[in-house]
């Protein structure tokens, strides 16, 4: 059995490839959106944002490779397909709408918190440590997005009914976000699940916005389980281009 083989037979991998990944992957697809962000605050809170997610999965990838003896990039970048485990609602297609886009990442912070939590509970000591460092700055993340979404909602009526149509748009696919990985115990995400959804529920009343967010049964397989939709492969394609064209060069 390889290295890789024996990490991704590890229950608790799995879990923290699906925050690895989610962060890899988004912070790959909002990269899209430096330059063009609305206004200039935008702009650059969404490419900082999207630098962050790269470091982010970064300092998890390091602490899986040197769990399993594997270069970090190697982990990011040379599974298959089928073992990446982040939700495909990071590479659904915004087509370049700006609340849409904001929306994913709304709500995917959303997620990032109550899972930070669990791992720096559960997590063998480095694991803790680093997640401390991610939970600490992706509460500020939150804090922004959260910012925003209230100011969006209690403003312009064009500004409000965006935001409710990206909501409507984002809902039907962000229950997979929540989808329990191989070898985790459902009753571990059930606590999460509950605090993710009444975390969004709060600030969208604040905001005056209406939230509806439907729970996949569990036997739906999605990209927790490696089960992925076309547009992640584009991605994860895309992604690996320069890399593809050189494996093992040193940059």
């Amino acid at each position: 059995m390889t290295a890789m083989q024996d990490m991704m037979k590890d229950p608790h991998v799995n879990l923290v490839l699906s925050l690895a990944d989610d962060l890899l992957m988004l912070g790959h697809v909002q990269g899209d959106w430096t330059g063009l962000g609305p206004i200039l605050e935008e702009d650059i809170a969404s490419s900082s944002m999207s630098q962050d997610d790269l470091s982010h999965a970064l300092m998890l990838y390091e602490h899986l490779g040197s769990r399993f003896g594997l270069d970090p990039d190697v982990v990011a970048y040379e599974r298959g397909i089928g073992d990446y485990r982040c939700c495909d609602l990071v590479t659904v297609p915004d087509e370049f709408d700006w609340a849409v886009a904001f929306v994913r990442r709304w709500m995917l912070a959303h997620w990032a918190t109550p899972l930070l939590d669990h791992l720096i509970r559960t997590g063998e000591d480095d694991l803790q440590e680093r997640c401390r460092r991610l939970r600490a700055e992706q509460a500020l993340h939150l804090m922004y997005l959260d910012d925003w979404m209230r100011r969006l909602g209690t403003g312009a009526v064009e500004a409000r009914d965006r935001m409710q149509a990206a909501i409507e748009r984002i809902s039907p696919l962000a229950g997979m976000l929540v989808e329990t990985p191989d070898g985790v115990a459902t009753s571990e995400f059930d606590a999460l699940r509950s605090d993710w959804i009444a975390g969004m529920e709060e600030v969208a009343a604040a905001a005056g916005l209406s939230l509806d967010i439907e729970l996949p049964s569990p036997d739906t397989l999605g990209g927790r389980r490696g089960v992925h939709a076309e547009h992640f492969i584009q991605q994860h394609t895309e992604m690996n281009e320069v890399r593809c064209a050189d494996p093992g060069a040193s940059w």
